[in-house]
């Protein structure tokens, strides 16, 4: 932490100007409220007086509140099958990279995996089954000790925008060398050994929907995952089936972030007005 925060226990200022300097830097009220929460554990286990407790700094936080907002930032935006097939339509799939970057979105589309459990995946973490392939995900946001996770892709119905067929395209351009399964491609074509980072797989989504004239949309490596949960909800997917497809433990963080606001536009009342 900076501004002093280092011994214990901490001064209810240190932590105040500590909060106020993550706020002007860009943080959310949520990213305060798990520092502050950090703050307190780090105390408590430590059997130490909690300074997050003072007074004077819950004002302080009231005061951030106020001037940060609740209100959830911008999300990016949840690509719909729609959306997803007009941009690999738009991919040259007989050059190595287009072959490399359907594959990317198809698989992370259909498997609602993060972009950095995406650029994670190797070779071996692939297993293939008549009717789909699973991927074992080593380590995630949800499974911090590693024990590993396994996420079920299924044969899709097309085959412009069948996730199985899309990764066995790519993997005949990569070759069944260990390693990373997503990987960089030289210029000129050659596929190299060096992972795919998840910071390159949202420049692959946004760079391959700019080219197949969706620009306005704002497209990232997390449209895939949430335009996974979306069109899954759409399609009267029970919700217990995508939380598990997601691995998320909160099934009312996965309704609130990514299938309430879906829902607004289908239930709107504006819908009524005759405009």
């Amino acid at each position: 932490m900076s501004r002093g925060i280092t011994s214990m226990p901490a001064r209810s200022a240190a932590i105040a100007a500590y909060l106020a300097e993550r706020a002007e830097t860009g943080a959310s009220v949520s990213t305060l409220d798990l520092a502050v929460a950090a703050i307190r554990g780090r105390h408590l286990d430590n059997a130490v007086p909690d300074p997050t407790a003072d007074s004077g700094l819950a004002r302080v936080r009231r005061g951030l509140r106020r001037t940060v907002g609740v209100a959830p930032r911008k999300q990016s935006h949840p690509l719909t099958v729609g959306e997803l097939r007009r941009i690999v339509s738009h991919i040259d799939r007989s050059a190595p990279a287009g072959a490399r970057d359907a594959a990317v979105l198809l698989v992370g589309f259909a498997s609602a995996v993060r972009r950095s459990e995406l650029a994670a995946l190797t070779l071996g973490d692939v297993e293939w089954r008549p009717t789909g392939l699973l991927l074992t995900i080593r380590r995630s946001k949800s499974d911090q000790d590693a024990r590993g996770q396994i996420v079920a892709v299924a044969r899709g119905q097309h085959p412009d925008t069948d996730p199985v067929a899309a990764l066995h395209a790519w993997l005949q351009v990569r070759g069944q060398a260990v390693g990373p399964l997503f990987t960089r491609v030289r210029r000129g074509g050659h596929s190299t050994a060096d992972p795919l980072t998840g910071a390159a797989i949202a420049g692959i989504a946004r760079m391959r929907a700019d080219g197949a004239g969706l620009p306005d949309l704002r497209v990232s490596g997390h449209s895939l995952r949430s335009g996974h949960v979306t069109a899954a909800a759409e399609a009267g997917v029970r919700i217990d089936r995508i939380a598990a497809q997601t691995r998320h433990r909160h099934i009312d963080t996965l309704i609130q972030h990514y299938i309430r606001p879906a829902e607004l536009l289908a239930t709107t009342s504006s819908a009524g007005l005759g405009l």
